[in-house]
């Protein structure tokens, strides 16, 4: 079991027992009175052995007890506030090279005389990291030539880091690794005015869309060391008092002992040893405890407590150290509730490791290889333009809480829900060996789930959903992206606008794949239709592949969609309007001359390209436009008669009344 990520404070919380505890001071007196009583008959040398030992053994013990738990307090404060100070270091170079890169970011070249000269960049470039105590460290900025261009120390700036090189060897490894990698952290080892070795913590992280990088540096040691200096000193405190008390009272009743000893006898002697023994126990037993119960907590047992008995500061140790394991179960359960809340909005695989991981929380990402899935409706905006919003929230939900199920079964990372477009990606933030497999397969379980989908809808009297689905596979950013207040776990890169191109081309019911992907599960699955594309922002020609089906282990094959094309006795009028992001840009007049329940060929006269989307109003007898609205994306264009042009459109919504209307014409109802 991992603990918090955060530093969990340790409280010692002073209470008033009235008369239930005695001091040690109190106690120490009674008992020694109670010694005069029994060794006032003894001998001078039986009560000189016997105090003496008493004494001892009252020192060690006390001495122990406090010392085991003086470490265990020093050990815990090192362990969290190293981290915490860590956190702070790693924070405060992000976020210096994110305010940075807003005010230096696209420029052609930069003059560091007039940068130097600009006090908002200095205070940006050059901060204090600070702690209770005072000032730990700061942070400078150098470029990729590895010249100091702001520093603390103004008579450093200017200069090349190269001329340390052989003097600081650490510091040159780091300097070297920062201009190739986004960040890195290590250590340096110095000696300060004392001669005393120590320890510099570092993190760097570069600054986008500038040849410059941050680095963020303290002494990592002064984030513990006050805190160890006070356990200690309280620690001293302690043992120093019990010492005093134990010495003075042991003098003191040596003193009256020996002069009662003249009449003591070899039987009050005796009583006198076993009551020392018992007062020994009375000290040294809690403090067992206490060291019993610390290697517990150590081990992850935060229910164990120890007896609050004995002396009135053994009993405040006691009940304090209670206290935490209480407020360590506390924050286990608040950790807990925050995981299942938590995993409502991402997989269980991110929830894991960004609560068990040092590294998860930090904002920026690692280069690896996934496969993006981009799933949309088709003509899902115009299908809910005249539904009451309460409607819509329940068609959309019928199809998401059943997309959703499907993702999370294939292990997938729902990066983001758009209305009625999913983004997801396979193969972070665990390894992944067959992220493309499975992307395809829940691809194709998507789209013969939209059955089930649609069956609802049909009982509760809402439209039928089409839905186009685009699988690609590449090398993307993936981790943290956004800031101290607001962060994501996303993926970034040329392959997930890759994979919204290839999605576009997606009509309802289809699965298109990239080259990328193909390459990789084409000997698992069939493959229908190809198509030859111009992708924005990609050159030459690109081969996208119609998915069909999969084999083992999945066996999911989509069922074949009527396409057929028949020739209607009369033509259908329509008027038609060409569409660029999602702007009408040209009408025309068109004839639908043939026909099937996913198709239309249709016959006009002007310019049209291949996959370009369009919006059909058909025209009733008398040349008028009927209401419904019937949209598509143009898969084929061809030379038709000396005028007009014939254009194949795939459909990509169809309202109900046109569905009819088309039902009809082919001799279907």
């Amino acid at each position: 079991m991992e603990l918090a990520k955060q530093p969990v404070g340790i409280n010692f919380i002073p209470l008033n027992f009235g008369g239930a505890c005695m001091s040690i001071r109190t106690q120490l007196l009674l008992s020694y009175l109670g010694l005069i009583l029994v060794l006032s008959l003894g001998m001078w040398a039986v009560d000189d052995r016997i105090l003496n030992k008493m004494t001892e053994k009252n020192l060690i013990f006390a001495e122990e007890g406090v010392v085991e738990i003086t470490t265990a307090n020093y050990q815990l404060a090192k362990e969290i506030l190293t981290t915490y100070g860590q956190y702070i270091v790693e924070d405060k170079a992000a976020d210096a090279a994110t305010e940075l890169s807003y005010l230096l970011r696209g420029k052609k070249s930069y003059n560091y005389k007039e940068l130097r000269r600009n006090n908002r960049l200095r205070k940006v470039a050059v901060q204090e990291i600070r702690t209770p105590e005072g000032v730990a460290g700061y942070t400078i900025l150098f470029d990729k030539n590895r010249i100091n261009v702001f520093h603390p120390d103004k008579k450093v700036e200017g200069i090349n880091y190269v001329l340390w090189r052989d003097r600081y060897p650490e510091m040159w490894q780091i300097l070297n690794r920062a201009i190739k990698e986004k960040k890195v952290t290590g250590y340096l080892t110095f000696f300060d005015k004392g001669n005393r070795e120590r320890q510099r913590y570092t993190a760097t992280a570069q600054v986008p869309g500038t040849p410059f990088i941050v680095a963020a540096v303290v002494n990592i040691d002064e984030f513990f060391l006050p805190t160890q200096e006070k356990i200690k000193k309280a620690s001293q405190e302690i043992i120093a008092k019990a010492k005093q008390s134990i010495v003075e009272h042991s003098q003191k009743m040596d003193r009256t002992a020996k002069i009662a000893g003249l009449v003591a006898g070899t039987f009050f002697a005796l009583l006198a040893g076993l009551f020392g023994f018992y007062f020994a126990g009375s000290i040294s037993r809690p403090l067992r405890h206490l060291q019993k119960g610390v290697k517990e907590v150590g081990e992850g047992n935060f229910t164990v407590a120890v007896p609050e008995k004995g002396v009135r500061e053994v009993v405040h140790l006691a009940h304090s150290f209670n206290e935490l394991g209480q407020q360590l179960m506390d924050y286990i359960a608040k950790r807990d509730f925050i995981r299942d809340t938590f995993g409502r909005y991402v997989t269980q695989e991110v929830v894991k490791r960004l609560l068990e991981s040092k590294e998860a929380l930090e904002l920026g990402g690692e280069t690896r290889e996934v496969s993006i899935l981009i799933s949309d409706l088709r003509g899902f905006t115009a299908l809910t333009a005249d539904m009451e919003p309460e409607d819509v929230v329940t068609f959309l939900n019928h199809y998401l809480g059943k997309m959703i199920e499907i993702l999370t079964d294939s292990r997938a990372v729902i990066d983001e829900i758009i209305g009625d477009g999913i983004l997801a990606f396979f193969g972070a933030p665990e390894p992944m060996e067959d992220h493309p497999v499975r992307a395809v397969a829940c691809a194709l379980a998507m789209q013969a789930a939209m059955d089930e989908v649609n069956a609802l809808n049909r009982a509760e009297g809402l439209p039928q959903l089409e839905m186009g689905i685009a699988v690609n596979t590449g090398e993307v950013v993936v981790g943290n992206i956004g800031s101290e207040r607001r962060t994501k776990y996303s993926v970034v890169g040329a392959h997930v606008n890759f994979a919204s191109r290839i999605e576009a081309y997606a009509v309802g019911g289809q699965v298109l794949i990239g080259p990328a992907t193909f390459q990789r599960v084409r000997n698992l699955i069939e493959v229908g239709a190809t198509m030859e594309v111009k992708l924005k922002g990609v050159p030459g020609q690109t081969t996208l592949y119609e998915v069909t089906g999969i084999g083992e282990p999945y066996n999911i094959y989509l069922p074949e969609r009527y396409e057929t094309l028949t020739p209607l006795a009369e033509k259908i009028p329509v008027h038609l309007h060409r569409i660029s992001e999602k702007i009408v840009i040209s009408e025309t007049v068109a004839w639908i001359t043939q026909l099937s329940e996913t198709t239309a060929l249709v016959t006009f006269e002007g310019e049209l390209g291949e996959w370009e989307d369009v919006r059909l109003l058909l025209l009733d007898a008398q040349g008028q436009e009927i209401p419904e609205r019937l949209y598509g994306k143009v898969t084929a264009v061809k030379p038709g008669d000396e005028k007009h042009t014939e254009a194949q459109i795939r459909f990509t919504s169809v309202s109900p009344e046109i569905y009819l209307i088309f039902r009809r014409a082919l001799g279907l109802s």
